[in-house]
């Protein structure tokens, strides 16, 4: 069996490949399997004149959309109905819509370490961003992009937003769930703007945010050398984070 790459807090291939290939957290979904290689590709052009109803998958609304086809060139984003464009690409993990974007740099000459989401690789990757423009993927870290574009999460969806002070003048204290440590931190609000992580005192918090939780595999010493079988099942602990 050929083992593809693993990498922490990524698709999950399946129990049988994590104890197969010896993957501590998580395995990449290989492209041959989704066809990451094929959909992702843009939309395709040519300057034929022939006239063809042809559909093909958009990355950025995850959908299959229909196009006039030219006749020739093109790439291998190209299908002949609906049908064969969702049968091919309808197994791409859908992502939130800023995770979807291609990485943009921006027109600014400043070398700021930022984080993307590359659909292609389904992984949070580094790049410099030049301190303006741009688009909305781009993260200050990698457990951040992580978070937004691959939550292995359940709750309400608020108490995973990132504290936001709001843009006035005013210091009011208020509380809100930090998801990565699992507990009600107060903070200042400024009165105004922010988002809805954002509670009067700390019982409110607790009480919105109590059923979040974050999942993880945790696998004993020495369970997970390659050409392990599902007998090792019983070695697999699954821990769950949960805030009390």
């Amino acid at each position: 069996m050929d083992c593809p790459a693993c990498a922490n807090f990524l698709v999950v291939a399946s129990l049988w490949m994590l104890l197969q290939c010896g993957c501590a957290k998580a395995v990449i979904v290989p492209p041959w399997i989704d066809h990451r290689d094929i959909c992702l590709q843009p939309p395709p052009e040519d300057d034929c004149g022939a006239l063809v109803a042809r559909w093909f998958y958009d990355r950025y609304t995850q959908t299959c959309q229909k196009f006039t086809y030219g006749g020739c060139e093109g790439n291998e984003n190209n299908f002949p109905t609906l049908q064969a464009c969702l049968e091919k690409c309808g197994k791409i993990k859908r992502v939130p819509e800023r995770c979807r974007l291609e990485v943009s740099e921006g027109i600014c000459r400043s070398m700021i370490k930022r984080y993307f989401f590359n659909l292609t690789s389904m992984r949070c990757e580094k790049f410099y961003y030049g301190g303006c423009e741009g688009n909305e993927n781009r993260f200050h870290s990698k457990v951040s992009c992580l978070d937004h574009c691959l939550p292995i999460r359940s709750g309400p969806s608020f108490c995973y937003s990132p504290k936001d002070e709001g843009f006035c003048s005013a210091s009011v204290p208020r509380f809100y769930y930090k998801a990565t440590i699992q507990t009600c931190l107060q903070f200042n609000y400024t009165g105004c703007g922010g988002n809805n992580n954002n509670f009067i005192d700390e019982k409110s918090c607790r009480t919105a945010c109590r059923k979040a939780k974050t999942w993880s595999f945790v696998f004993k010493k020495n369970s997970m050398k390659p050409g392990h079988h599902l007998s090792n099942k019983k070695r697999i602990v699954k821990k769950m984070h949960s805030f009390k």
